[in-house]
C-alpha cells in the first residue's frame, strides 16, 4: 500500500508538470501571435497616415494648378499692352502655383513633400498648368517589418482659355411667332380677347399679330410681355455683364434682328450706351421693347438708305438667308481670329430662334430679288407686297457650317415653338396653325446639330431666357478649369 501511495503521487507529480507544459505553449503561441498583430494594426496606423498625407497635397496641388492659370489669365488682361506680357504672366503664374501650394499644404505629419517647380504654357488662347510632386511618409510601425517609409506621388493639370478679343454677334429671330405671349397665361389671356376682323382669324388667335388691321397686336403690345420682350430683357441683361469696366475693350457685342434677312440694330463697333439704347434697356415696362416693335409688320425695318430689299424682310425666316449674311458680317468686322489680339477677334454667333424656318415672303420681286414694301406699300415707288405661300420647314444645318469652319463658335439658344391651341374655322391661318403644330417637336435636333458641339441651350420662360443667355456668355469666357 505504501508503495502503491508512493507511485500514486509520482504520477499525480509528473500530472502536475504536464500541466505546466500545456500552459507554457499557450503562452509562447499567444506571444508569437501578438508580434503580427501588433503589427498589423501599426500599418492601419500608418496607412491612415500616408492616405491622410495625400489627400491634403492633392487637394494643394489642385488649388496650385488652378491659381497658376487664373493668375497667368488675370495679369494678360490687366496688361493687354505689355511688352512681353505673356513671359511675365507666366512668372506671375508660377509663383503664385508655388505660393498656393506651400500655402495649402501646411505642415504634412510624418513627411518630406518634393513640389517639382510648376509648368505654364500657354498655346494660342489656352493657358496650361501642370503641378508635381512627390511625397515620403515615415513609418512609425512599419520599421518593425523594415517598410520604413511609404511614397506616393501626383500630377495635377489645369486649364483656362483667355477670355480677351471676343465679339458677340447676337442673331435675334424677330419673325412672327416671337409674337406669341411669353406665358401660357399670357397666350390664354390674349386668345380670349383676340377676335381678328380679318375671318381667318376669328378663332381665339393666340399671336400678337403686327400686321396692320390685325387686333392681336393693339391687345397685346404693352400689356401682355412677348416672348420678344422677354428675350429684350435677357439681351440688356448680357449687355451689363459685358460692360464691365476692366474688359469693355475686350468684348465687342452686336445686336443683329432677323425675319427673312438680317437687320442691323446695333453694330459689333456700338459703344455699351449705344447698346442699351439701341435695346431700350433702360425701359422695363411697360412694353414693347425694341425687340417687339421689330416684330414682323409685314413690311422691313432697319432698312438702309430707302431700299426695302434691305433690312429684316417680312413674311418669312430664311436661315439660308440670314447665315451668309452673318458670315459677310463677321468678315467684314475683322474676320475670324483666334481671340489673342484686337486684330484677331473671336467671334462668337448667339442664334436666338424658335428654329421655325419658313420659305414664304410678303413681298414684291424684281428682277430675281425680293422686295419687302409692306401693305400697303410704305416705300414710295415701290408696289404692295403680297403673301407666297407657307412653307414651315426646319433648320438646315449644314447652312452652320461653312459659319463654324471659318472659325466661329455658335451657340443656340432653342425657345421652343409653343403648341398654338385655337378653334378651326378653316381657312389660311387654321391651316398654318395646323402645319405649325405638326412640326414643332422636330425642331430641336437639326438645330442642336447646327451650334458648336457643348453649345445648345433650350428655355421658354422668361427666366429661363435670360439664365441661358447668361450661361452663354460665361461659357464664352471660360473660367478656369482642372483637366486631370
Amino acid at each position: 500500500m505504501p508503495g502503491f501511495l508512493n507511485r500514486a503521487r509520482r504520477l499525480v507529480a509528473r500530472a502536475a508538470l504536464l500541466s505546466g507544459a500545456r500552459s507554457g505553449n499557450v503562452t509562447i503561441l499567444f506571444a508569437l501571435s501578438l508580434l503580427p498583430m501588433v503589427g498589423l494594426l501599426g500599418y492601419g496606423v500608418d496607412y491612415g497616415v500616408a492616405i491622410t498625407d495625400k489627400a491634403k497635397l492633392d487637394a494643394a496641388a489642385d488649388a496650385a494648378a488652378i491659381a497658376a492659370v487664373a493668375t497667368a489669365k488675370a495679369y494678360i488682361a490687366a496688361n493687354p499692352g505689355e511688352a512681353n506680357v505673356t513671359a511675365n504672366a507666366i512668372a506671375a503664374g508660377i509663383a503664385q502655383a508655388t505660393n498656393a501650394f506651400t500655402v495649402n499644404a501646411g505642415t504634412v505629419p510624418f513627411a518630406q513633400v518634393q513640389l517639382q517647380t510648376p509648368q505654364l504654357v500657354r498655346t494660342r488662347q489656352t493657358l496650361r498648368s501642370t503641378v508635381v510632386y512627390s511625397a515620403t511618409v515615415k513609418n512609425n510601425f512599419g520599421q518593425i517589418f523594415r517598410t520604413p517609409t511609404t511614397t506616393f506621388a501626383n500630377t495635377v493639370t489645369a486649364s483656362a482659355d483667355l477670355a480677351s478679343y471676343l465679339d458677340f454677334y447676337l442673331l435675334l429671330d424677330v419673325s412672327g411667332s416671337m409674337g406669341l405671349p411669353a406665358t401660357t397665361a399670357g397666350m390664354t389671356q390674349l386668345a380670349a380677347k383676340n377676335n381678328d376682323l380679318n375671318s381667318d382669324y376669328k378663332q381665339g388667335c393666340q399671336f400678337a399679330c403686327h400686321y396692320p388691321n390685325n387686333n392681336g397686336w393693339t391687345l397685346a403690345a404693352g400689356k401682355i410681355q412677348l416672348r420678344s420682350d422677354a428675350l429684350n430683357t435677357a439681351v440688356c441683361s448680357l449687355i451689363q455683364r459685358a460692360a464691365n469696366p476692366t474688359v469693355t475693350s475686350q468684348y465687342r457685342v452686336g445686336l443683329y434682328p432677323f425675319i427673312n434677312q438680317m437687320g442691323t440694330l446695333a453694330d459689333i463697333n456700338s459703344s455699351i450706351a449705344t447698346l442699351n439704347t439701341a435695346a431700350d434697356c433702360a425701359n422695363t415696362a411697360p412694353y414693347p421693347l425694341a425687340l417687339t416693335k421689330l416684330l414682323d409688320t409685314g413690311t422691313t425695318q432697319l432698312s438702309t438708305g430707302g431700299d426695302p430689299s434691305t433690312g429684316t424682310g417680312s413674311g418669312g425666316t430664311h436661315f439660308e438667308v440670314v447665315l451668309p449674311q452673318m458670315k459677310s458680317t463677321i468678315t467684314n468686322a475683322g474676320g475670324f481670329g483666334d481671340g489673342s489680339g484686337i486684330g484677331a477677334r473671336k467671334p462668337f454667333v448667339f442664334l436666338v430662334t424658335d428654329g421655325m424656318q419658313n420659305g414664304q415672303h410678303y413681298s414684291i420681286t424684281k428682277n430675281g430679288k425680293y422686295y419687302y414694301p409692306g401693305n400697303p406699300s410704305s416705300f414710295p415707288g415701290y408696289a404692295a407686297g403680297n403673301f407666297d405661300g407657307s412653307t414651315p420647314a426646319q433648320i438646315d444645318p449644314s447652312l452652320c457650317t461653312a459659319l463654324k469652319t471659318a472659325g466661329a463658335t455658335i451657340s443656340i439658344l432653342y425657345i421652343p415653338y409653343n403648341i398654338i391651341t385655337f378653334t378651326d374655322y378653316g381657312g389660311t391661318v387654321a391651316a398654318e396653325n395646323k402645319k405649325v403644330n405638326a412640326f414643332s417637336p422636330t425642331l430641336a435636333t437639326p438645330l442642336q446639330s447646327c451650334a458648336s458641339p457643348g453649345y445648345f441651350y433650350t428655355a421658354n420662360s422668361p427666366d429661363d431666357i435670360k439664365s441661358s443667355l447668361t450661361a452663354m456668355f460665361d461659357q464664352a469666357l471660360q473660367v478656369a478649369r482642372l483637366t486631370q
